[in-house]
């Protein structure tokens, strides 16, 4: 075979393989289009049917639970271990015999108890992503206590007692210093949708 034969049969090839490629290519069906929900520029219809109907809704019992439950006053715990006297009845601070170590167990479970009631109070709104890095450093927490909105990075103080010390996509540790009680905050979430 000389070169003028192998150059033929290559464009040959090319041609038919084109040919084949152009004929797959017209064969395809047509991208399904979906319009867009989140949308810049004009109103679209269903932006105007929510805004006649007033789709977007505030649920005040929800408001009311999250008051009622702030409000909840902290009740001691009993302790159902301790030992019971001959006649019966718990004491409540023990018969005494351990002494001061008993007082002081109880004393940091109480303190512990306090600071994990008071780290239930955050609700974890979502993060910011402001770099990337293999540490996950260069993210943002975005933190609701009460009705105070709140943000912090890893090593931050939120308060005088409280640091970040881990964020994630789905949750947040918080590390209370005095207590020595990290608690993880998960993502808060909408429980309901709202109801036109």
């Amino acid at each position: 075979m000389d070169a003028k034969r192998k150059a033929i049969i290559a464009i040959g090839l090319v041609a038919l393989w084109g040919g084949v490629a152009y004929w797959q290519w017209g064969a395809l069906p047509d991208p399904v289009r979906v319009p867009l929900a989140n949308t810049s520029g004009p109103a679209s219809s269903l932006a105007r049917s929510i805004s006649r109907t007033g789709g977007l809704r505030v649920h005040l019992e929800q408001l009311a639970s999250a008051r009622t439950q702030r409000e909840a006053t902290f009740t001691a715990p009993r302790n159902i271990f301790a030992a019971s006297g001959l006649d019966g009845t718990m004491s409540a601070a023990g018969d005494g015999s351990d002494g001061g170590q008993s007082t002081q167990v109880s004393e940091q479970a109480l303190q512990q108890q306090a600071a994990s009631l008071e780290l239930d109070q955050y609700r974890y709104l979502g993060f910011v992503r402001m770099g990337e890095s293999a540490k996950g450093t260069g993210n943002t927490a975005v933190l609701s206590k009460n009705e105070e909105v709140m943000i912090g990075r890893v090593g931050q103080r939120l308060e005088r007692h409280l640091v970040v010390k881990a964020i994630t996509p789905d949750s947040v540790t918080l590390r209370d210093t005095q207590a020595r009680v990290d608690h993880k905050v998960p993502l808060t979430e909408d429980a309901e949708q709202p109801q036109p």
